[in-house]
């Protein structure tokens, strides 16, 4: 009889499946979390050159946006036989005329209204003087008292202690005001050279259109005609979205500033030229303009004037007002500019004013803008705030909110043509993908859609 001999257990496999499991899964964390940190410090230092560069890149986006829409002008002088420079140049001074007199409406009444303070400046400075030198005599007064006296030395005390503390926040605000003294002249500089990147842009844009592509770092394939194609897919979002965007402003602007000249409201056919420029900002545009037109109608209607008491009969009973004084006389005030019905209610005008701007904003929504620019663009109301909020943030102040729904579309087209799609596509629902805009033409049967 054989003698049996006991097998040898197999050896415990090292690592177990467990812990390669749990090995990957921490690798994949760190991954993650590295990739994370490159990510967030690859944006900030993108911020930070962007912020660093905004004096020079503000304009020439500004440049590149005037010239978007006026392209469509240009083309139209062209269709009816104009030269291209011919046209060009025509466009291009009819715009630079409108920018003045918008300038001239602008800054005259404001110079106006800036020489009348000065003209009153020199009684103000004399209630100034006159008032610092009745508290001065005021405090000298009291100091003859032990009380006084205490405070007094108190208060000395406490300057001794607390003004080289204000020696140093004082250089540090200084310095703050040279940096953003030095910005703003950056931009003046910058927003002087539009004109000439304008008509640059103008001039060239065919030529730019025709070789753009020709100047990618990409040898000829089907990786540079895939960059190509999804690059004049977003830039027809561009140009969908600026033409659009701009009609719809153009729209508002004018209800608004019809509407505010109806009521009686100064500058409000100026308001009304600046929500038409400013609607390439979605809704933050009108909330710049109708800040000032809110406490322009609080100045202006609530305007009053003293009336002589001889002369009451002559003005409208329901706009004045009577103070009774201790002596048991009476002075009387007059409302300006409000309306009979509602004669002192001040408080209406600006709801009235808010009013009109919000009424405005929903005909926006529901009518103008999706007749206009429908769904090229296709953002959500709420995805648009986000953006500009977001992109702001990213790129810094006005670049950012220029460039913000631009941006988001952008990355929607990214999204829908390599994410979006391929995952409909790889589960057999390829025919409840997303609609491609109607200005994009749709890719041919024998090239798939996608690299």
């Amino acid at each position: 009889m054989s003698e049996t001999v006991p097998e040898t257990p197999a050896p415990a496999e090292i690592p177990s499946r467990s812990q390669r499991k749990t090995l990957w899964a921490a690798v994949t964390a760190l991954s993650v979390v590295i990739i994370g940190v490159i990510a967030v410090g690859g944006i900030a230092l993108f911020s930070w050159v962007l912020s660093f560069l905004q004096p020079v890149l503000v304009p020439i986006a500004a440049a590149g946006i005037i010239a978007y829409l006026l392209e469509p002008l240009v083309a139209l002088l062209v269709n009816k036989g104009w030269k291209r420079p011919r046209a060009t140049i025509l466009v291009f001074s009819g715009f630079l005329l409108a920018l003045v007199l918008l300038a001239v409406a602008v800054f005259v009444p404001t110079f106006g209204q800036a020489s009348e303070l000065a003209g009153k400046w020199g009684d103000i400075q004399t209630r100034i003087g006159e008032t610092v030198k009745s508290s001065y005599a005021t405090v000298r007064d009291r100091l003859g008292s032990p009380v006084a006296q205490q405070y007094y030395d108190k208060g000395i005390d406490w300057i001794s202690t607390e003004a080289p503390k204000w020696g140093t926040q004082l250089v540090s605000k200084l310095t703050g005001w040279i940096s953003t003294g030095l910005g703003l002249i950056g931009y003046v500089i910058g927003f002087a050279l539009v004109p000439v990147y304008l008509y640059y842009f103008m001039k060239e844009g065919p030529l730019i259109a025709r070789s753009w592509s020709n100047y990618l770092p990409l040898r000829a394939s089907e990786f540079k005609d895939e960059v190509v194609e999804t690059m004049q897919e977003i830039n027809g979002y561009l140009i969908s979205f600026f033409r659009g965007q701009m009609l719809v402003s153009m729209i508002d602007g004018a209800l608004v500033g019809i509407a505010l000249t109806v009521i009686g409201l100064p500058y409000g056919l100026l308001i009304g030229v600046f929500v038409g420029l400013l609607g390439l900002l979605p809704y933050i545009g009108s909330l710049l303009c109708l800040v000032p037109a809110v406490l322009i109608a609080l100045w202006h209607f609530g305007a009053k004037q003293s009336v002589p008491a001889a002369d009451i009969a002559s003005y409208d009973a329901a706009k004045l007002i009577t103070h009774t004084l201790p002596d048991g006389t009476s002075t009387y005030e007059v409302y300006l500019h409000t309306w009979s019905f509602l004669p002192t209610q001040v408080w209406a005008y600006p709801l009235i004013v808010l009013g009109l701007f919000l009424i405005v904003q929903q005909i926006n929504g529901l009518v103008t803008a999706p007749r206009i620019v429908g769904d090229s663009v296709g953002l959500h109301p709420l995805t648009v705030i986000f953006s500009v909020l977001f992109w702001s943030l990213i790129l810094g102040g006005l670049l950012g909110a220029l460039l913000a729904v631009p941006l988001t579309a952008a990355l929607k087209v990214l999204f829908r043509r390599y994410i979006w799609e391929r995952q409909l596509g790889s589960s057999g629902d390829a025919g409840n993908s997303p609609e491609q805009p109607a200005s994009q033409p749709e890719a041919p049967e024998d090239k798939p859609a996608t690299a």
